[in-house]
């Protein structure tokens, strides 16, 4: 082998070949490359500091800064609180980003560790803009004072004074300033409400903009339940971004001349996004030179007693339905619910009770029914022997005037069992509007419903199902089966009470629809709050109780002998009847003379 003696000519002149091709190329990329913007070298600069800082084991990158401008704006968020609501403002626009609601929590916030935060992460923009002027957005404020309750900001052209309320949801909010221009201002106004609710269908079917129209004082309701929609308002005195359970309300102390308000529902893809709000609403009030703008604000649940002490409608953003079914709901309803919760009682027990105080209320026409019901129970083998006297399609008109006259001599009616049902009705149409809009039972535990204000479900599954999912959900109501179960019941003992009158085909097919309607009722209320099911199962339970009570103290026989009593007594005609009498006689005797000539 031959012995290595070192580096030769030819390495040598390689070695200078290869420095002098990278001198050169080095000189070429010097002259041809783009010049480095000084932000790109900070950031290299503030990168290796950053890498030197961690490789040495001191600080946290995040805790290096790099030299800054001393005249830089730097926001300042600054907090307000009272026992009930805490706000945090931010001195850059005098932007609220924090509405935190000490006593309620999230669905999911099982412990109740944190407060609900009706702005955090829901991407609020709330905007003065001035005629001619910047908007409120785009200013940077100097905290001027602040305390427990109340903030003022200024950056010298433009003051905003923040009050918070010692006790409540509500606070004020007052602009100062001098107009550029004359005009009326605007606000713009959106926000991407987040979920609170177990139930996200039935947040989102009962959310939407509520406002107060300034002519007559009536609150209207943007189109909810669960779909988009967007309107122009007439003048308003407020406008409120309203969810199931709690609203934001913006008052200005003259109003709004008008409103363009729409909201966006959220979609299946995103199950924590209730809707999309956003208002572009013009000031019914004119600014020319130095000007005041006051605004009350509203924060925090949608409770009825509560919103009603403001004494500006705000309790009408409740919708307990239209008609007499809200005008129960209100005057009926909330009253009696109100006066029972004052005595401390277990929500599951007010809604007993509630159910005992209204049947209670309604036994004399429940008592009544039966009768009727009774009377018609023991006239069915007269009936069946007209029926079988009049068997032919031909009779069928004879047949009826028949059964009606017997109806008539026995003082029954067949309508008679509907009097109770038809006065219930109401009710029971504004009690489905009040479950939902209590938010008094928010998180109120019953036997197994872990949350009266939600469904209780006792079976669950992740698995979408065509159709099942849609219109069912995916979890399945103990309280509503109990309720299907028990107006099964009560449909059967019903049908056992009442004779048939008409065909055997008519009957089959009333039957069918009959048993139809609580599975119909069933998949609709599935979804719906466990304090409503857990009503109607009682309602159907306490009314089969009554009438089982009724019946084994009425006797059939005793009844039947009154009828035949009476139908023996000498009818006495009424004057009307008599006058109807004599107008036939007339006729009869006026056709006979006619044949006659």
């Amino acid at each position: 082998m031959e012995e290595n003696k070192g580096i030769d000519k030819n390495q040598i002149a390689g070695f200078l070949l290869i420095g002098a091709i990278m001198l050169g190329f080095g000189w070429w990329n010097t002259k041809n490359a783009p010049e480095v913007e000084p932000e790109a070298a900070t950031e290299i600069v503030e990168e290796a500091a950053a890498t030197e800082a961690l490789s040495a084991d001191t600080k946290p990158a995040f805790e290096v800064e790099a030299v800054a401008d001393s005249n830089a704006f730097v926001a300042q968020d600054v907090t307000i609180s009272n026992a009930e609501l805490s706000l945090t403002f931010s001195s850059a626009g005098a932007s609220l980003t924090s509405a935190a609601l000490a006593d309620y929590h999230t669905y999911d916030d099982t412990a109740k560790t944190e407060a609900l935060d009706l702005i955090k992460g829901n991407n609020q923009v709330f905007d003065l803009r001035l005629p001619g002027g910047e908007a409120l957005s785009s200013k940077e404020f100097a905290v001027v004072s602040s305390s427990d309750r109340g903030i003022v900001f200024s950056d010298g052209e433009t003051k905003v004074s923040i009050e918070l309320a010692e006790v409540g949801y509500d606070y004020s909010f007052i602009v100062n300033g001098t107009a550029a221009s004359s005009g009326k201002p605007e606000i713009y106004w959106e926000r991407s409400a987040k979920r609170t609710e177990k139930g996200i269908s039935t947040e989102r079917q009962y959310s939407s903009f509520v406002y107060q129209l300034t002519e007559d004082g009536d609150v209207e309701h943007l189109a909810g339940r669960g779909s988009d929609d967007s309107e122009t308002t007439d003048p308003i005195n407020w406008l409120a971004q309203k969810q199931r359970f709690f609203s934001l309300i913006v008052h200005p102390e003259q109003g709004f001349a008008s409103a363009d308000i729409a909201t966006v529902n959220g979609g299946d893809d995103n199950e924590d996004l209730i809707k999309d709000y956003n208002a572009t609403a013009t000031l019914n009030q004119t600014v020319s030179g130095a000007y005041t703008l006051p605004f009350e604000m509203y924060a925090g649940p949608n409770q009825y007693q509560l919103l009603k002490t403001y004494g500006q409608g705000y309790e009408k953003a409740i919708n307990f339905g239209w008609g007499i079914f809200g005008a129960i709901g209100r005057g009926v309803v909330v009253p009696i619910f109100n006066w029972l919760e004052g005595y401390g009682l277990g929500y599951g027990l007010i809604i007993f009770i509630m159910v005992l105080i209204i049947k209670l209320t309604l036994s004399p026409l429940t008592f009544a029914s039966y009768r009727s019901m009774a009377k018609m129970r023991v006239l069915k083998p007269q009936i069946d022997k007209i029926n079988e006297k009049y068997s032919s399609e031909k009779e069928n008109v004879q047949k009826q005037q028949a059964i009606m006259n017997l109806y008539r001599e026995a003082g029954a009616s067949p309508l008679g069992g509907c009097v109770p049902v038809i006065v219930q009705m109401p009710i029971l149409f504004a009690m489905f509007r009040f479950f939902p809009a209590s938010i008094e039972l928010r998180g109120e535990s019953f036997l197994w419903a872990k949350d009266l204000s939600t469904y209780d479900s006792i079976i669950s599954w992740s698995t979408e199902i065509p159709l099942i999912s849609t219109f069912f959900g995916n979890h399945l109501s103990l309280f509503t089966l109990l309720m299907t179960a028990s107006t099964i019941l009560y449909t059967w003992m019903n049908q056992q009470m009442t004779p048939q009158t008409g065909s055997n085909e008519q009957m089959k097919q009333m039957r069918v629809i009959m048993y139809l309607m609580p599975l119909m009722f069933m998949f609709v209320l599935n979804s719906f709050p466990s304090g409503l099911t857990y009503y109607y199962f009682l309602s159907n339970i306490i009314t089969f109780s009554m009438q089982w009570g009724i019946r084994k103290t009425v006797n059939d026989d005793a009844i039947l002998a009154k009828i035949e009593a009476k139908r023996a007594q000498p009818k006495k005609e009424s004057k009307f009847q008599q006058r109807l009498a004599e107008m036939q006689r007339q006729q009869n005797k006026n056709r006979s003379q006619r044949r006659n000539d």
